[in-house]
């Protein structure tokens, strides 16, 4: 049976790393959201909001087809808060009951410097300052065991 693994994690924490990985061990398919954003839009898109919703309507179109056809999924989000994770939840259990979240952890400092670095020397990548780092850190909401999902831990270093 089809699974669903959304990797839950703050911008630098090896997400997409990680997700490579699996999408390799399980022979899923990847989904990462920001590819597919600078892919189509760009690292610094204008109406971002719309765009994000754009990406991420084609992204749940895709899946649900995957999963039909019997194939493994792996959404690279983020998953920043309580809501976005219920949310995503309830939607993937409409799927496939096979839906764990895997919680990647990372030192904030390393992730940040991670960040300002890949945004100063890959052109691949959505840029994101070191404001935009803070401002985006105010709304995440790290993934604790008291939510009741099924979490599949990697600490990064």
């Amino acid at each position: 049976m089809a699974e669903i693994h959304l990797i839950c994690g703050f911008i630098g924490f090896g997400k997409t790393t990680y997700a490579k990985k699996l999408e390799h061990e399980l022979q899923a398919v990847r989904f990462t959201h920001d590819e597919i954003m600078v892919e189509r839009y760009g690292r610094s898109p204008d109406d971002f909001a719309r765009k994000y919703k754009i990406v991420d309507d084609f992204i749940k179109e895709e899946t649900a087809k995957l999963v039909s056809n019997g194939k493994s999924v792996i959404l690279d989000y983020g998953f920043w808060s309580r809501d976005v994770r219920r949310n995503y939840y309830e939607w993937a259990l409409k799927l496939t009951d096979k839906v764990y979240f895997h919680s990647i952890v990372c030192d904030l400092d390393v992730a940040k410097q991670r960040v300002l670095k890949r945004s100063q020397e890959n052109n691949s990548e959505l840029f994101i300052d070191e404001d935009c780092f803070n401002a985006l850190l105010s709304k995440y909401e790290p993934l604790v065991k008291d939510e009741g999902y099924p979490i599949i831990s990697y600490h990064q270093n």
